[in-house]
């Protein structure tokens, strides 16, 4: 039999917009840290390697947790698991925002990540469970625009509120970790695991098979690698830009705190924008890869320029911002592309590899930058770099391009929107 389509219904809607708002409310966890950079060398002492670990903290966890991540989502839903997570990092926001030494910080940053690291894969469960699986990429994307306003929030906004409140950067954290609890106990009183009914689906020709044995076929699946070696590529300039260094250098470019971290949010602005919009066109065309070697050639041209440009005005940063921050939506049609290319039983741990591939350059790439930063910078302090270390390390983004580049052009295999291996479905009779 022919599995019922699942249509669109309010409580489904109602559903995915509180797990769209923790994907936010983890984005702004993930990337405020760039913004107020010196703000936290200078209050914590921090040394630019200290700096780093603060930030990449975060990833780790974050990182670490992403297949486990999604085999507690297949087996178990995604009710219990978000409160859970909105809670460790309510908590953790909390312990962050009432730091005083180093290490502190980096527990504080560590938990964020392992609280947030839940919020992406059950999301894309959420959608995938309550509508129709052929806008699956639309919705992927959709749920990105609605992240993503966390970053865009934890860049210009942010700085705003605290100049314009004289409030510290410790107090709006703590406010942000009270949204957390509010949160927490939204999801206690409206997140469903499935539409009604959804509990006489059979996927007979799996129920046999141990957590195990579904690992061990998704870590040999060649395609699964390949996306996510693109979709960690392809994604991990934004978070070194707009998470980390981004700020910093365009400081020193000539730009003042507050229009650096307008940049950044234009960045995610763009992010945001385009998901939605290249997950529909790639619905719409049935294909993937035209738009994974796109983002790969954008990425390339944005951070060349905004490197080695030598801009002198604000606008041409704005226009290279807003494609960097276009080329990152390449990892959304990545997360298609690994569900299209994975058996149905084991979608959320696929998503979960390709998420935690992200995860995984965005913690180690970051440290190798900062370390040739600090490299270049024959030694001077973390609140003074100079132009030419930031641009020594940061041309270790081009790179990373470049191999998504590659990956996208001769190694990935079209989709053409449908999935490559599924199943015979069943409906057990009432």
């Amino acid at each position: 039999m022919q599995e019922t389509e699942q249509k669109v219904t309010l409580i489904g809607v109602v559903i995915w917009s509180i797990a769209a708002v923790f994907f936010l409310y983890e984005f702004f966890l993930r990337t405020f840290v760039g913004s107020i950079a010196q703000d936290l060398i200078h209050d914590l002492h921090l040394s630019i390697e200290q700096f780093t670990m603060v930030g990449s903290a975060y990833y780790l966890a974050y990182g670490i947790m992403q297949v486990p991540v999604g085999i507690l989502a297949d087996k178990f839903g995604v009710k219990k698991i978000m409160i859970f997570a909105t809670l460790v990092c309510a908590l953790a926001t909390f312990l962050f925002a009432h730091s005083h030494l180093f290490m502190s910080a980096v527990l504080g940053r560590f938990f964020m990540g392992f609280g947030s690291s839940f919020a992406f894969v059950c999301l894309l469960v959420i959608a995938s469970n309550w509508f129709p699986k052929r806008f699956f990429g639309f919705f992927a994307g959709a749920s990105q625009l609605v992240g993503t306003m966390g970053p865009v929030l934890a860049g210009g906004p942010l700085i705003t509120w605290l100049l314009a409140t004289h409030i510290s950067w410790r107090i709006a954290l703590s406010s942000v970790g009270a949204f957390g609890i509010v949160l927490a106990v939204l999801t206690l009183f409206f997140v469903k695991n499935k539409p009604r009914g959804g509990e006489n689906t059979l996927l007979f020709l799996s129920r046999n098979e141990s957590i195990m044995t579904r690992l061990k076929y998704l870590f040999t699946t060649k395609q699964a690698w390949v996306v996510a070696i693109y979709s960690g590529t392809i994604y991990v300039s934004i978070a070194v830009m707009a998470a980390v260094w981004g700020t910093d250098y365009l400081q020193t470019v000539g730009l003042s705190q507050q229009s650096a971290a307008y940049m950044i949010s234009i960045s995610w602005i763009a992010y945001a924008i385009g998901c939605p919009l290249f997950g529909f066109l790639s619905d719409l065309c049935k294909r993937r890869k035209p738009f994974l070697v796109l983002c790969a050639l954008l990425g390339i041209l944005s951070v060349t320029l905004i490197l080695y440009g030598q801009f002198k005005t604000a606008g041409a940063y704005e226009i290279l911002f807003f494609m960097l921050g276009l080329a990152a939506t390449g990892q959304n049609v990545g997360f298609a592309a690994i569900a299209e290319h994975n058996r149905p039983d084991i979608k959320a741990t696929a998503l979960g590899l390709n998420n935690g591939m992200i995860a995984l350059l965005a913690t180690v790439v970051p440290l190798v930058v900062s370390e040739l930063i600090a490299l270049s910078s024959g030694g001077k302090d973390a609140s003074h770099l100079p132009l030419h270390a930031f641009i020594h390390g940061l041309s270790l983004l081009v790179v990373m391009y470049g191999i998504a580049l590659v990956v996208s052009l001769f190694f990935f295999k079209e989709t053409y929107g449908k999935p490559q291996k599924g199943f015979v479905i069943l409906t057990k009779l009432a």
